[in-house]
Order: structure tokens, then C-alpha cells, then sequence
């Protein structure tokens, strides 16, 4: 039986040792300081395996230390000097643990990414914390376990201000949404039981559900403007088109109507204030621009038309299954990230934006 409570010590000249998880604390640090207190906290710690095992663990071990090391040192080099710090320590010789048990890469990726965030992160706040908490969850969960988590979050926290057209729009669904979809995995309601069970989700009930088309039109609402003339237009703001030219441009959807050159109506808004619009009419083109919205139907049928697999993120978001009904929790929020990341590699986020 494996006994991770097993606890052996060892330092070198003018190292100072504790007692506890052995948190190796040195004063002074380089890169090449910071990499020697990373394996000594591995080697103090990591259960006695038989020869073979260890070396393979002591292996992985390395592997993610001199990953994480370099990662951090591209990204935020002065960060390395968190790793005089006990709680850094230990939170590296968490990540260590578990990629040396498992060997995945996938996990080991994830690790890395929530290790540099964290080592990045030296105030005591919540978003350390949940790092830390992140760390020792990530190893309990299945590869499609993360993927609800970061379907979820794609979903219902994430617009993507890079989704300026159509094209980009299809785009984003093929390669940041249906990724995390497997046609061939039936989800399974005690999957969900875990995830809450591992404090990623809050299970929601029925009233919670909001549908597929209610929220990328939420989020991407330009992309579904169906468009106007000028009559139309002119009918519900009372004024001339074309004092209002710089806000328009030709509709995504009919080439011969027009609609606002904004994602949403509080852009729209702030770009009628910076061109000295008043008040009134302002409402006026706000109006307009919800008037001639897309209803929930008509998006979902247009998505259908453009990307037919689709259907299937339909059926699971509002079947029987309970992806729609959950509530990601801070910790369920930085291993979705974290997950997206290792499935989309062009993307980056700040957890700061969602947890401060």
C-alpha cells in the first residue's frame, strides 16, 4: 500500500529544513537554484518506490520541473524567485506528484499552465487559492469531464472579441466549441455527481437553462443583425441614414440592407457618445439595433445551415444530460481555462478576469 505520509529529509550546506511536507527553503535564488529546491522537495517527499517506478517517476518529475521552469521564465522570469516561498513549494510539489504517478501529457500541460499562473500569483488572494485548489483537482477528473467544464464555460462566460464576421464566427464553433464535443461519449449523470462532488460545479435546476441560441446571440450579437433600409431605419429613428453613416455598414446577411458596425448595443452606444449623439437618439438606434435581431429560432436554424455537426452540442446541451444546468465554480472556471488551453493552443486567458 502506497503511504504518501512517509516523510525523509535531506539538505545541503547552509539549507534550512522543515518538517512537514519538507518545504526546502533557500535564500537567493536562479534559475539553477530554483530547479535544485524543485527536485529536492520531490525527492524529500515522493513516496519509496521500487527502483524501476522511481526512476520513472523521478523522471516525470524532472520533466514537468524543467517544462514548468522554462514556461515561467518565457512568461514572467521574475517569478522564479517564488520558489523560495514554502506555499510555492508546495504547490510544485503537488503538480509533481501527480504528472509522476500518471505520466500524461494532457495533464501534465495543464499542470505547467496552472503552475505559472500560480507562481505568478504571490499575493495571498482567491485566485491563489483556487490555483492551489486547481492543482489537486485536475488529477481527479477524465479528459471529458474537463471538456464539459470548458464547453460550459465557452458557452456561458467567454465572448471572444475576435469573432468579427461570419467566417470567424464558423471558425470559432468548429474549433473552439465542437473540440470539446465527442459524439461517441454519452455523458453519464454521475460524471456530473463528481464534478460537484470535486467542487467544480454547482448542480443548477431546470430554471437555470438557457439555450444554445440565447447565448451566442448574447454574446455575438452583430453576427445575427438581420438588417434594414433606410425607410426602416429612418421609421424608428426619425432622422436621415446618412447623419448616422459612421455606425453602419453593409448587413452580414442581405447584402442590399445595412446594420450597426457594433458587437453589441453598449459599444454602439459608446461609439454615438464619442460621435457627440444625443441621449434621445441614442435610444433611438439602440432601438434599432434590437429590433432587427434575429429571433432564437432563426439563429439556431442558421447555425444548423452553416455547421451541421452542430446538432449534436443541440441535443446534449438540451437533452437529458445536465451540461446546461450546472454552475462552474472559481475552481471550475481555472481548470475550463486551463483544459481550453491544452485543446486550443492559440488561445490565452487571465484568470484574473474572472477570479480576483
Amino acid at each position: 500500500m502506497i503511504n504518501d505520509k512517509v516523510q525523509k529529509q535531506q539538505g545541503g550546506d547552509s539549507s534550512t529544513n522543515l518538517q512537514g511536507q519538507s518545504i526546502v527553503i533557500n535564500q537567493g535564488i536562479s534559475y539553477s537554484d530554483a530547479r535544485d529546491i524543485a527536485l529536492d522537495v520531490y525527492m524529500s517527499n515522493f513516496v519509496q518506490l521500487s527502483q524501476d517506478a522511481a526512476e520513472v517517476a523521478r523522471n516525470r518529475a524532472e520533466e514537468l520541473t524543467d517544462n514548468f521552469l522554462e514556461e515561467l521564465k518565457e512568461k514572467n522570469e521574475a517569478a522564479i524567485s517564488e520558489m523560495k516561498q514554502p506555499a510555492m513549494q508546495a504547490a510544485l510539489y503537488e503538480a509533481q506528484k501527480q504528472y509522476a504517478k500518471s505520466g500524461d501529457e494532457k495533464l501534465e500541460f495543464m499542470l505547467v499552465d496552472i503552475l505559472v499562473q500560480r507562481a505568478s500569483t504571490p499575493e495571498r488572494n482567491t485566485k491563489q487559492i483556487v490555483l492551489d485548489e486547481a492543482l489537486e483537482v485536475v488529477s481527479k477528473l477524465t479528459n471529458e469531464q474537463l471538456n464539459i467544464l470548458s464547453l460550459n464555460f465557452a458557452l456561458t462566460r467567454l465572448s471572444r472579441p475576435s469573432v468579427t464576421n461570419l467566417e470567424k464566427l464558423i471558425n470559432y464553433i468548429n474549433e473552439e466549441l465542437l473540440v470539446f464535443v465527442d459524439s461517441s461519449v454519452e455523458y453519464h449523470h454521475s460524471w456530473f455527481e463528481h464534478l460537484a462532488y470535486s467542487g467544480c460545479v454547482t448542480l443548477m435546476d431546470s430554471s437555470y437553462y438557457k439555450s444554445i441560441p440565447e447565448l451566442i446571440l448574447g454574446n455575438y450579437p452583430a453576427m445575427f443583425q438581420k438588417g434594414f433600409d433606410d425607410k426602416e431605419f429612418e421609421k424608428i429613428v426619425s432622422k436621415s441614414m446618412s447623419e448616422f453613416e459612421p455606425l453602419l455598414m453593409r448587413s452580414f446577411h442581405a447584402v442590399n440592407f445595412f446594420q450597426f458596425n457594433s458587437m453589441d448595443e453598449s459599444i454602439l452606444e459608446n461609439k454615438a457618445e464619442g460621435l457627440g449623439i444625443d441621449n434621445e437618439d441614442i435610444k433611438r438606434l439602440k432601438s434599432c439595433f434590437n429590433t432587427y435581431l434575429m429571433k432564437h429560432g432563426e439563429v439556431r436554424k442558421w447555425l444548423l445551415e452553416k455547421v451541421p455537426e452542430f446538432d449534436i452540442l443541440f441535443k446534449r446541451w438540451g437533452g437529458r444530460e445536465q451540461l446546461s444546468k450546472i454552475k462552474l465554480t472559481t475552481v471550475g472556471v481555472a481548470l475550463a481555462q486551463a483544459n481550453y488551453k491544452q485543446k486550443v493552443k492559440t488561445i490565452n486567458f487571465d484568470l484574473g478576469v474572472w477570479v480576483k
